[in-house]
């Protein structure tokens, strides 16, 4: 009975994988088509790779669903500077504040909507997405922290993906930590 579960809950864990890298091909497409270059999705990390990264700012979302769990995307200190210099067409200390926050959620917005619709599509079903929780500061820490409630391995289960545009400044961390 326990060898059955066994391979259940590691069935379970390659198909969640596959969906993260469908949600994560999705996702550099669509950043592409913004940034204007080859964006493309590097392999998945275990969620652990998050922890010992500089990527402090980041978006988060809840999905509901068929699929359960967290989204987030995450910047590291020259990719933010990058978009907000893309995205209001001037540097970060002269942008305002709440224009700044307001577009780096809408970014993430876009491209976490295409990962989960990504996903949704390989399922056949409905996942909803929450509105946006901005980070500026401590944004794994977050993360984790609104999982906390989740026992042991569901807790630690989370797919990484570095959204690069080789020859350019842009570099975004695609989380996708289902519930289990």
């Amino acid at each position: 009975m326990r060898a059955a579960a066994t391979a259940n809950t590691a069935a379970r864990r390659q198909r969640l994988r596959e969906l993260a890298e469908l949600g994560a091909q999705r996702a550099a497409r669509v950043l592409a088509e913004f940034a204007g270059a080859g964006v493309q999705a590097g392999p998945l990390r275990a969620g652990e790779a998050l922890k010992a990264t500089p990527f402090e700012t980041g978006v988060i979302f809840r999905v509901e669903g068929q699929l359960t769990g967290y989204l987030a995307l995450c910047l590291d200190p020259l990719s933010r500077r990058s978009l907000v210099r893309l995205l209001l067409d001037e540097d970060e200390p002269e942008a305002p504040p709440d224009m700044v926050a307001s577009a780096l959620c809408e970014l993430a917005n876009i491209v976490v909507s295409q990962a989960v619709s990504a996903i949704a599509d390989a399922l056949g079903a409905a996942i909803s997405l929450s509105i946006p929780e901005l980070a500026l500061e401590r944004v794994a820490a977050r993360l984790w922290e609104a999982r906390a409630g989740l026992g042991g391995a569901a807790r630690d289960l989370a797919f990484v993906s570095e959204l690069s545009a080789p020859g350019t400044e842009l570099r975004v961390l695609l989380v996708i930590a289902p519930d289990a």
